[in-house]
């Protein structure tokens, strides 16, 4: 699922854009998510790094889209952002907050399209790596879209993956590192699981590939976040 922030002060063309969104996610075969916000304070609010593309409108009342793009990357490196505005002069400055791109309105559906495919594959590109683990005959690639969860104990990984497990040695900060962006998050300290895979949660265990894992206590709200983020603002 690819999750997309829309911050615009008009809801005509919040209800336009996505409607937009709807009908090119049918096109792309690809889930989309969207959230609207009536400002850039709004969007600022609740900001919580799950989105993978955010949609500012720059000229806003209030803090305009470029104020609000640029306490974006402070936060957020790795976020996409495109602004969508009726003043294509000042489009030029999106360069200084890295924005991908800019659509001029009255948005036409043609011209959303063209832009916002670009996005998609660029977002779908980043949702999985490829890791290059030892085996006992040399070495295994998988990628992380097939990596269930990965476990530490002493100076080794153990990766649980569709293939099955593999170790390797390593430490979790490393991993954490290399799957920066990724949806994977730590239910305590020796698991890093990917949130795709989680069957079941039930009170302080949660069901991954039909194993069951601890979440401990001081991990479990930041982690009950993270999921249902993933899969969409789901309350748990």
């Amino acid at each position: 699922m690819i999750k997309v922030a829309v911050a615009d002060d008009e809801q005509k063309e919040l209800d336009t854009l996505c409607g937009f969104f709807k009908k090119l996610q049918a096109e792309v075969c690809e889930e989309i998510a969207v959230s609207t916000f009536t400002s850039g304070e709004a969007l600022l609010a609740e900001y919580d790094h799950s989105f993978d593309l955010i949609c500012l409108d720059i000229d806003m009342g209030g803090k305009t889209g470029m104020d609000t793009a640029r306490e974006i990357r402070r936060k957020d490196g790795q976020v996409i952002i495109l602004f969508i505005t009726n003043m294509a002069q000042m489009a030029i400055q999106g360069y200084e907050v890295r924005a991908l791109d800019f659509i001029v309105k009255p948005v036409s559906y043609y011209s959303f399209s063209m832009k916002l495919r670009g996005a998609v594959n660029l977002i779908k590109k980043r949702k999985k790596r490829n890791i290059v683990l030892p085996t006992a005959g040399g070495v295994q690639k998988i990628s992380t879209d097939q990596l269930y969860y990965a476990e530490v104990n002493g100076h080794y990984l153990y990766y649980h993956t569709v293939q099955g497990v593999f170790k390797q040695k390593a430490s979790m900060k490393e991993l954490e590192d290399k799957l920066e962006g990724l949806s994977f998050k730590r239910c305590n300290n020796c698991y890093l699981v990917n949130l795709k895979y989680v069957d079941c949660v039930n009170k302080d265990d949660i069901q991954i590939a039909g194993e069951w894992l601890k979440i401990s206590r001081p991990r479990k709200r930041e982690f009950l976040q993270a999921l249902a983020n993933y899969m969409g603002g789901i309350e748990l």
